[in-house]
């Protein structure tokens, strides 16, 4: 009932395309660009390829391309205008694009901000993603907020070189643990472009005592 007074007093509109009546309207939902096809968890090549990466994740999941106008703007209000209002769109736009499945032993670990970037945009997106995740696939995982600290503000890996190598040694050190993993944590993020940043997160945890680490995102790509 709240939320129908809400949406009267402030008529819902698309975060992509402007158009009334939601906050990610179908059409735009239904144009999303989806990734039909696997993820190389070493390298984040779709499809057949010769692999030479060596990113640290066992698998890697992410829903639609980032290059896709309709999800880029759905991430970047969600990830820097904190628009949370379009979380049952993006549940219904999850429902009908793919079955998702996690093995019940494993830990649900949201990538970090920095306490500054964390007061600066007043939430953490990736939590929001994960806690969407879990309670439209009904996954009993336990979502642990605490268990990884980003510990070094650092600027944005966005405003760097699309250069795995660059990203990685920017980002070195700038994750610490606060107690012992699962062996098998799945770190959740909005979107993954080079892997960087993940890599360094999930080398942290493998160093420590976990045996697996994967990868969800809302996206991928430049």
């Amino acid at each position: 009932m709240l939320a129908k007074i809400w949406d009267f007093i402030f008529p819902p509109f698309c975060v992509a395309c402007s158009s009334p009546g939601s906050w990610w309207c179908a059409t735009c939902r239904s144009s999303v660009h989806l990734v039909s096809d696997e993820i190389c968890p070493k390298c984040l090549s779709i499809g057949g390829h010769e692999c030479d990466g060596d990113l640290p994740f066992f698998k890697v999941t992410s829903f639609g391309y980032y290059h896709d106008a309709q999800l880029r703007a759905l991430v970047t209000r969600l990830k820097f205008s904190g628009v949370t209002i379009v979380e049952d769109d993006l549940k219904q736009f999850l429902k009908e694009r793919i079955d998702f499945e996690l093995s019940s032993d494993a830990v649900i670990v949201p990538m970090p901000l920095a306490s500054k970037r964390l007061k600066e945009r007043g939430f953490n997106q990736a939590e929001f993603v994960a806690r969407v995740i879990c309670e439209l696939f009904e996954l009993p995982n336990i979502i642990d907020q605490s268990l990884l600290q980003r510990v070094a503000y650092k600027d944005p890996q966005s405003s760097l070189e699309h250069d795995l190598s660059i990203r990685s040694k920017h980002i070195s050190g700038a994750f610490k643990l606060v107690g012992t993993p699962s062996e098998h944590v799945v770190l959740i993020d909005d979107v993954v472009t080079t892997g960087a940043t993940a890599a360094e997160a999930a080398r942290v945890l493998l160093a420590n005592g976990a045996k697996r680490v994967d990868l969800v995102t809302l996206a991928i790509g430049a």
